[in-house]
């Protein structure tokens, strides 16, 4: 009996190579418009996908989505619209966003890239080759930056790395350059796994190998040098993660069990005064403060607050209209409550993804995002740590069109279920591509 062999789809691996290797880089030059350009970048590669989205449909390259990507992806996508038609705001507000561009606009774009991507036949070998040129592109401008040099105008006026080093690379703030770099740092870490065992079995060029290292190394850089403690977290969790996958399926749970409950005890009696390990040891003590984790905590408490005050928590208020609901919503607690602690600065967002998506669009969309994440997380190996990598940040961050778009593609090609095909003559390379080692 033959193998089967996969065709792969030209239309979306072109697609995915513009996402995860150009789209990071697409810049006007003008700091203070940063995030409107990007909305019209990711709304014409969009369009560019559904091009090679349809090509590839025609030409017989796609593959049936799994039920779950339908159920989940389109459950989302039906409750968000379900919930602007309740929303209290006017159109613009929850169309295009009252906050960062993060409308029902936004996440028609999102939701479509899911599921087109859920359908594809995506070779990876060019999606990694595109994602390590752009992240050499990324660190090119990174190091002109960190000289004094101020390339495409991406810093704000009167500002350079060497008074604030919080704006670096080309997307902006340096949370945002996490968001980026984690993501491709999940996707370089396996495929170099592989292509280094692949390598020791002389099945691998060279070639692949030396570029995936490069790549991985200079994230690695770039992830450490930039000082976001989220972004030094998910990559902890991300090697941890690795290297747990090494032992037999039965010894997993019981190590990450036993490695959870020993951060707990050293968290338990961490021994300093400051940083974010103590405001964690202070929370687990009972002692938390609105302005742990830069005031994260603050809005944390006040936005459940909100919740249970408003009582808009199964159909939220519309995507991406929280700074409207929640400043209207300090604004009379604060009158009635003079003495409530203030927070420390101004947000447009509760700084979690999965908080917002409860604001926004009620806890049955929180569940249908939380569902695709978790399975991505546990989808094709050549994708899924992309997927964790962003599920962790997210806990601390927010979505937003400057990196949200290059998650869902990955979480679409992780969610990938497609056949072989009948009759067709036998492919090795494209055997191992679908069953990868186990890392």
């Amino acid at each position: 009996m033959q193998a089967g062999q996969t065709k792969y789809g030209i239309g979306m691996t072109l697609s995915a190579c513009l996402w995860l290797g150009l789209f990071p880089l697409l810049q006007t030059g003008s700091f203070s418009t940063m995030t409107r350009d990007k909305w019209i970048f990711m709304l014409v590669l969009t369009g560019i996908s559904l091009l090679g989205f349809l090509a590839d449909g025609c030409f017989r390259r796609l593959s049936r989505p799994s039920l779950l990507s339908l159920l989940c992806g389109g459950g989302l996508l039906l409750w968000l619209a379900l919930s602007t038609l309740f929303s209290p705001y006017p159109v613009e507000s929850w169309w295009i966003g009252a906050g960062r561009r993060e409308g029902l606009a936004s996440q028609l774009c999102y939701l479509s890239l899911f599921l087109m991507f859920s359908c594809a036949r995506v070779r990876k070998e060019p999606v990694l080759y595109s994602a390590a040129g752009g992240v050499a592109l990324f660190f090119t401008v990174v190091l002109l930056q960190r000289i004094g040099l101020n390339p495409l105008g991406l810093y704000p006026a009167k500002y350079s790395y060497a008074v604030e080093p919080m704006f670096q690379g080309t997307i902006g703030h340096v949370d945002m350059c996490a968001g980026y770099l984690l993501i491709v740092c999940g996707l370089f870490l396996p495929a170099l796994a592989e292509a280094a065992g692949r390598l020791f079995l002389a099945r691998q060029s060279k070639c692949l190998f030396a570029v995936l290292l490069a790549a991985f190394a200079l994230t690695v850089y770039l992830l450490v040098t930039i000082r976001v403690d989220l972004a030094l977290l998910t990559l902890a969790v991300l090697v941890v993660w690795t290297l747990v996958r090494l032992l037999p399926v039965r010894f997993r749970f019981p190590c990450l069990l036993l490695l959870l409950v020993l951060f707990l005890l050293f968290v338990w009696f961490f021994p300093a005064s400051s940083g974010p390990l103590w405001e964690l040891h202070e929370i687990l003590h009972g002692r938390p403060q609105v302005t742990f984790g830069s005031g994260r905590i603050g809005v944390w408490s006040y936005s459940l607050r909100m919740l249970r005050e408003d009582g808009r928590w199964f159909l939220g208020s519309g995507p991406d209209t929280f700074v409207l609901r929640f400043n209207a919503f300090l604004k009379n607690y604060f009158l009635v409550h003079p003495e409530a602690p203030r927070l420390i600065e101004y947000f447009d967002s509760p700084h979690c993804e999965y908080l917002a998506l409860v604001i926004n669009g009620g806890i049955p969309a929180f569940l249908f995002f939380a569902v695709l994440v978790l399975a991505g997380c546990f989808g094709t190996a050549a994708w899924r740590d992309g997927v964790l990598c962003y599920g962790v940040q997210a806990l601390l961050s927010f979505s937003v069109c400057i990196v949200a778009p290059m998650f869902w593609v990955v979480l679409g090609l992780s969610l990938v279920r497609f056949r072989k095909e009948k009759n067709a003559s036998p492919d090795p390379q494209a055997l191992r591509e679908e069953n990868p080692p186990s890392v």
